[in-house]
């Protein structure tokens, strides 16, 4: 009988010791190919979803079934460009991260104060506590403010034939004003010489931003500009290491205060209000949430991951030389960029272009989120109609009128992506 017993507790114990192998090997098999989770993850084009740790290394699809924060497969309000858009740039932890970069070489070294010394932080709500200002480039009489305000040209026909301003009293208008009316940094770049230029932005649309950066060459706190050094000469050939050092200093003082932050130079002029109503759309919420149709307020299903978000790159796309797989947003309307935007750019810094000197720095800032998947997104309103414009007003109204445009000789023609105007 002992013996017997001890053949059963031992054929017992066996049993115990396949079944513990049986589940180790399983665990070990679904944990194969690389399962660890990386700064962000994305969609492909065979599954729901597939993570992405950094770009080189795919991860195992069984993954995905742990982790929480990748939404069930659900249908998108986004057509299939724009879906296909959003899924290549995946979902990016948004949480700042502070980057263990040698502050004593550019784009790293922040800004000066007047005297030059370094560790300036502007206050970028200065608009929001002064008093307009006049100068010598803007003081107008009432004389000629009326017979500016009483001119019909192609200007005032663009923006009241063309142009729908935002209204908050209509349809999604309304949001604007809740609590979900994104926090928006305007950031401006200019050179000393451009600084009485600045005062018709801040009597304008300025204001309306929820903060404004404007990187220069000298800091004057009465207009806001500040001094941001760069790496190579000050002259318009090097503006790409203007831009990197500028978005190095509004990530490292701004970021987690904003939601988006819209840049463009002294001679752009922003329809806030519009742009926000924009920001603010169901697509545009979607969008950032990886495709997926954001949910009512009070449902807490499917809600936007508080720290992961799809990067957006918004603006006017064109191609340049006509290349479709070169494209890029023009930086005469500026660009809009989101958290996960600014946050992968700020990323590659060290390793796209670092010491690349033109004066193409929107086609640059293209390229370098390209390499992360991150592809200017397609902003037509539902009709084609183009919400970022590189000329002014009137050139829109009558752009295929030109005799050069109709010849197809033009540049823009070539650089056009599906241009109705």
């Amino acid at each position: 009988m002992a013996s017997k017993h001890g053949v059963s507790s031992l054929l017992s114990l066996l049993v115990v010791t396949c079944l513990v192998l049986l589940v180790v090997t399983c665990l070990v098999l679904l944990y194969s190919n690389h399962c660890s989770l990386g700064l962000f993850y994305t969609y492909s084009e065979n599954s729901d979803a597939a993570f992405l740790a950094p770009p080189e290394q795919r991860l195992c699809k069984k993954c995905q079934q742990f982790d929480h924060r990748q939404p069930p497969p659900t249908p998108s309000i986004l057509d299939a460009s724009r879906l296909n858009n959003v899924r290549m740039a995946g979902m990016v932890d948004i949480t700042y991260a502070k980057l263990p970069a040698d502050r004593s070489v550019h784009p790293y070294r922040g800004a000066r104060t007047e005297d030059g010394t370094f560790g300036y932080i502007a206050d970028e709500k200065f608009l929001h506590h002064r008093e307009p200002q006049q100068t010598a480039a803007f003081v107008m009489t009432q004389n000629e403010i009326d017979k500016a305000c009483s001119e019909r040209d192609g200007n005032y026909k663009m923006l009241t034939e063309k142009v729908k301003l935002a209204n908050r009293t209509q349809d999604e208008g309304a949001a604007a004003s809740s609590a979900l009316s994104p926090k928006i940094l305007c950031v401006l770049f200019v050179v000393e010489q451009d600084h009485d230029k600045l005062e018709s932005i801040h009597n304008t649309w300025g204001s309306k931003c929820d903060g404004m950066i404007i990187g220069s060459n000298r800091t004057d706190r009465r207009i806001g500009a500040v001094d941001i050094p760069h790496e190579g000469p000050e002259v318009y050939n090097n503006i790409w290491q203007k831009v990197r050092s500028l978005w190095f200093y509004v990530y490292d003082n701004y970021y987690e205060d904003y939601d988006y932050f819209h840049s463009g130079g002294s001679d752009l002029y922003l329809l806030v209000d519009n742009l926000r109503e924009y920001l603010v759309s169901r697509e545009i919420r979607a969008a950032s949430n990886g495709g997926r149709d954001p949910p009512a307020d009070n449902d807490e299903h499917g809600e936007p991951s508080p720290t992961y978000q799809t990067p957006l790159y918004l603006g006017r796309r064109f191609a340049l030389m006509g290349n479709r797989d070169d494209i890029f947003v023009g930086g005469s309307g500026g660009y809009t960029i989101n958290k996960a935007a600014l946050k992968q750019f700020i990323l590659m810094l060290p390793y796209c272009e670092p010491h690349g000197e033109t004066f193409s720095e929107d086609l640059m800032m293209a390229r370098c989120l390209k390499q992360l998947g991150i592809f200017p997104y397609d902003t037509k309103d539902v009709n084609g109609g183009e919400r970022y414009h590189p000329f002014r007003p009137a050139d829109h109204l009558t752009v295929y009128n030109d005799t050069d445009i109709a010849k197809g000789d033009d540049w823009y023609l070539k650089y056009c992506i599906d241009c109705k105007w």
